[in-house]
């Protein structure tokens, strides 16, 4: 008989720790906004999803490529194209694509930006920069960025759950081509990597007389070195009759040495007009960069790439110039994303800049205008499709095959677009947003409301403080105890939180409110919740329950002692 009396008060005093714990855990979840999801039809009519149009695209061609398909550059997507596509995917998804020009290039071109995002959802929210082609060869960069708008399109439309939740917390806005005059010569001079703006490349009074082109039509345009190793010029004409062929190429600068921070210093860019890393005359000479620099300063980018190629070997490079970085960079954050992209990429990732000078440089002026992170992905290197014939005759020394070095054959494009894509997609979606959450319960005579608002990105935390406002209306039966309604919540680093807690007195038995909480911070975006609190719906912490087991307790206590007296 002692042994089941002593079970029955160890149940009782379980019991009252369950109800004790389960009083702290009840939430009111708040009303959740339906998903608008777009239709099941995975293709609409009016729209080729680039790897089908990538489907039979032949490989490498005997040449440069751009040369040997002329104009079209064959499945590369010259400028014609490139519009046509994008006023295609605008057209027949504006569900989630926004087409616009950011302004116009040097000869009148529009620079075309998507912003991709479920526009149903109008919300501010955390926003994200891809930008392609600052240098004109590295044609792949374009087909890198459409890949990745078509990608994430398909898999919205396909309903892909974690990309629907990236576009209603994200605005992905995507610049496939900023060079775009540069990149319309290439046909003709495949070495083009600056923009198109004239000079006066040999200073002989004439700019551009574009005298660089294939004129034993073998599918390269040679870079010619004298006996001495001296840049010569390239296969071409004589135009200006100075006795130097192909001396007088396209003219223009170089746009990723274009930018402000560390503008002209010559470790890291040059001041000749010839140079292949000219800086230009002055920061944001070149319209492409102007009209970059304006875009970029009317928005709130928290992460960005830019997609170049044509180094040795693939690699990610966070921003620095020859390993001295800008003031105040989070190193322990570029070290552990650089890492994570180097991990799903493949990609080498090489800390505080590329290894070697450079100035006046996107990554860096983008993270010193508040940009968190800011990533150049290498994304396509082939040393050995550059290589060198010795003329005997004239004792030079042709270089070829710079297109081969930038850029891979057709048919490997969407392989390489692929890799590229799981880089792209995890700085979008690490880009820190806000979640909000609540918890409703009566304490005493105390309404209390604790929100939670959250980081959920692994890796990057927000971009400074975060703030919570609070708004209630249509209040019966509650008195708020409070006087501010709006809270610092500090700085949320990645999977972490931080708590507040609004408290009313209860008036009356039967109460209601209707309550709307903003969360937002510099470059996140925001998180709102709004519903309606009810007393009927809101769970009283269990104190009576625990009171009323106690004296159960104690009453069988009590009795069992007088039975053994």
């Amino acid at each position: 008989m002692r042994k089941l009396i002593l079970i029955v008060l160890t149940v009782l005093i379980l019991a009252s720790s369950v109800v004790v714990y389960d009083s702290h855990i009840l939430v009111l979840k708040p009303k959740s906004s339906t998903l608008n999801c777009p239709p099941k039809n995975r293709i609409r009519e009016g729209y080729s999803f680039i790897w089908d149009e990538y489907d039979d695209a032949p490989g490498d061609q005997q040449g440069d490529d751009s040369v040997v398909f002329g104009p079209s550059y064959g499945p590369y997507h010259n400028y014609s194209e490139l519009i046509h596509k994008l006023k295609a995917l605008n057209t027949t998804y504006p569900e989630i694509i926004e087409l616009f020009s950011i302004g116009r290039t040097y000869f009148g071109r529009e620079i075309y930006c998507a912003r991709i995002t479920n526009e149903s959802i109008t919300l501010s929210k955390t926003e994200v920069l891809i930008v392609g082609q600052h240098h004109a060869q590295e044609q792949i960069s374009v087909e890198n960025a459409l890949y990745f708008i078509d990608k994430v399109v398909s898999d919205f439309i396909s309903s892909s759950t974690s990309i629907q939740n990236l576009l209603n917390t994200k605005a992905i806005y995507v610049i496939p081509s900023l060079n775009i005059d540069g990149a319309e010569l290439m046909s003709q001079f495949p070495w083009q990597r600056k923009t198109a703006r004239p000079i006066d490349e040999d200073g002989d009074g004439v700019e551009d007389e574009y005298e660089a082109c294939d004129i034993d039509m073998d599918g390269y345009v040679d870079k010619i070195h004298d006996s001495f190793g001296d840049f010569f010029g390239y296969e071409g004409v004589d135009l200006d009759q100075d006795e130097i062929i192909g001396n007088d190429k396209p003219g223009g600068v170089d746009p990723n040495r274009n930018y402000v921070y560390n503008f002209g210093d010559p470790d890291g860019a040059s001041d000749s007009p010839s140079a292949w890393n000219y800086h230009g005359p002055e920061p944001f000479s070149e319209n492409c960069t102007a009209q970059f620099r304006d875009f970029v300063l009317q928005r709130n980018f928290i992460t960005a790439v830019s997609l170049h190629s044509g180094m040795d070997y693939t690699m990610i490079i966070g921003p620095g110039h020859e390993g001295v970085l800008p003031d105040g960079v989070d190193w322990d954050l570029y070290t552990s994303t650089g890492t994570q992209l180097e991990e799903l990429t493949g990609f080498s990732y090489e800390a505080g800049g590329p290894g070697y000078a450079t100035s006046g440089v996107w990554d860096d002026w983008m993270y010193t205008n508040g940009t968190l992170l800011a990533f150049t992905f290498e994304t396509y290197g082939n040393p050995s499709g550059y290589f060198s014939i010795y003329d005997e005759n004239t004792g030079c020394t042709h270089y070829r095959g710079v297109w081969d070095y930038c850029n891979p054959p057709a048919d490997e494009v969407m392989d390489n677009s692929a890799q590229t894509y799981q880089g792209l997609l995890f700085m979008a979606e690490e880009a820190p947003y806000l979640l909000i959450e609540t918890k409703n319960k009566e304490v005493g005579d105390q309404l209390q409301i604790e929100v939670t608002v959250t980081n959920p990105s692994s890796y990057i935390r927000t971009n400074g403080s975060v703030t919570l406002d609070c708004t209630v209306s249509q209040v019966i039966g509650l008195t708020l105890l409070q006087t501010e309604l709006t809270a610092n919540l500090g700085e949320l680093g990645a999977k972490s939180n931080s708590q507040t807690t609004f408290n009313f007195s209860i008036d009356k038995p039967n109460y209601s409110l209707h309550i709307k909480l903003r969360a937002y911070g510099p470059k996140v975006g925001d998180a709102v919740i709004e519903y309606d609190i009810d007393s009927s719906q809101v769970t009283t912490e269990s104190t009576i329950s625990i009171s009323f087991i106690g004296i159960i307790a104690v009453m069988v206590f009590v009795t069992f002692r007088r039975k053994k007296t």
